[in-house]
């Protein structure tokens, strides 16, 4: 079993850790990592898979213009390869997973639980969140083209809630982030924010897994708005919002918590 923090190619960009059943993978948001996930795999039995996706860890972009069937396509490798029952996806990952259902993909046919954690996008947003994310798009892409790390640094701190700002894990979370954007093919999904996760959000109710969506308050990347949409389509799912900057940073244990609940129920 591949228990590389940084796996390679031949490992598929993906570190397993531990044994048994289930297996549960654990996938990243847009700028995140293997190290990122491994915290929410924390007390959770049987087998954790933890990939990087396409652009992170080494793991190759597909080129510019990345969008959501491309993430749930590399997604349900994945699944496949690992023969995973149980999954969680962060953000971008949360989006890759919830297409990967709705569309019925066979991949999503063997999930029994699934975590969206941070969902950032479902079906087309409402004027303005799409243009919040429009502006913080075209922001970024500014700061990478005039090669303004320092610039990239304090936009993407600018994102998180007030009172984590100035904490040094966050800080040193956003200027890791940076500098993979600013060097790495990581730059090519900038425009994610822009995309839509979901065509047939109908397909959400046909899932018959158990479902938790997890988010936090005052969040302009991942609106509670959006988090409500997917608690709403998923029949019986079990939905919760914590205070603002709970999910990476303030409320580590309550995340644990939740996550031990649902997985190990």
């Amino acid at each position: 079993m591949t228990r590389a923090i940084l796996p390679g190619a031949e490992e598929h960009y993906t570190a397993i850790i531990g044994s048994g059943e289930p297996t549960t993978v654990f996938a990243h948001g847009f700028g995140g990592s293997i190290r990122d996930t491994r915290p929410f795999g924390t007390g959770i039995r049987g087998t954790k898979v933890f990939p990087h996706m396409p652009g992170h860890g080494g793991n190759p972009s597909p080129g510019p213009g990345w969008d959501y069937p491309m993430l749930a396509h590399a997604l349900a490798g994945v699944l496949e390869r690992t023969d995973a029952d149980h999954a969680l996806g962060v953000s971008m990952s949360a989006g890759a997973l919830a297409r990967l259902i709705t569309d019925g993909h066979p991949a999503a046919r063997s999930l029994k639980k699934v975590a969206f954690v941070l969902p950032a996008s479902w079906t087309p947003p409402p004027e303005h969140l799409m243009e919040n994310f429009e502006a913080y798009t075209t922001m970024l892409r500014g700061y990478v083209e005039s090669g303004d790390e320092d610039g990239l640094v304090r936009a993407l701190v600018e994102r998180e809630a007030p009172e984590v700002r100035q904490m040094p894990e966050a800080q040193q979370f956003a200027r890791g982030r940076a500098r993979a954007i600013m060097t790495t093919d990581l730059k090519d999904g900038i425009g994610l924010a822009r995309q839509t996760a979901v065509e047939n959000p109908q397909g959400a109710a046909g899932f018959t897994g158990e479902v938790l969506v997890l988010t936090h308050e005052d969040d302009n990347s991942h609106p509670v708005e959006v988090a409500q949409k997917y608690a709403a389509a998923f029949p019986s799912a079990r939905f919760e919002v914590l205070p603002r900057g709970s999910i990476l940073w303030r409320g580590r244990q309550d995340v644990r918590r939740i996550l031990g609940e649902f997985f190990n129920s």
